[in-house]
């Protein structure tokens, strides 16, 4: 029971990560790397100026036809490509042998691949420190596979 529970909350982790990646509406920083970045003037304060642009930006990358509007469809279009980008990482990471399913027998390989790289002292648990670390070096090496 304990390792399905694992196993959902990585899932479910993937879930959130995945929706704030489509996200493009303007938000605030959640992290100092992200924030520093905005913060031109590195005085510790996001200023309109500096945030606006950005926001500018991000949206504008949707703008396809480029007459400073964003439509349905290309929203649409958008967030189509993002989930069908989505599912092939999933795929790519989940599915052992390549046939389009993914299997319980597949996901609990993953699970316990997952589970053995982040138990760093090998005392059967995963503390917040280790996944945190585990987190970070998967992030710092590219998947196989991804798109």
């Amino acid at each position: 029971m304990k390792r399905i529970s694992i196993a959902i909350a990585m899932i479910a982790g993937v879930g959130v990560l995945s929706v704030q990646a489509l996200a493009v509406e303007p938000s605030f920083p959640r992290n100092a790397k992200v924030f520093n970045k905005i913060d031109a003037d590195a005085n510790g304060k996001i200023a309109l100026a500096e945030i606006k642009p950005k926001a500018e930006k991000r949206l504008l990358r949707l703008d396809t036809d480029k007459n400073n509007e964003i439509s349905i469809a290309e929203i649409d279009v958008f967030l189509q490509k993002r989930l069908e980008q989505r599912r092939n990482r999933m795929l790519a990471a989940l599915d052992g042998d390549k046939n389009g399913v993914i299997t319980m027998a597949e996901l609990d390989k993953l699970v316990d691949a997952m589970f053995n790289s982040a138990d760093a002292d090998k005392d059967g648990g995963v503390s917040l420190e280790e996944a945190r670390d585990f987190r970070i070096a998967k992030m710092a090496k590219p998947e196989s596979g991804a798109n």
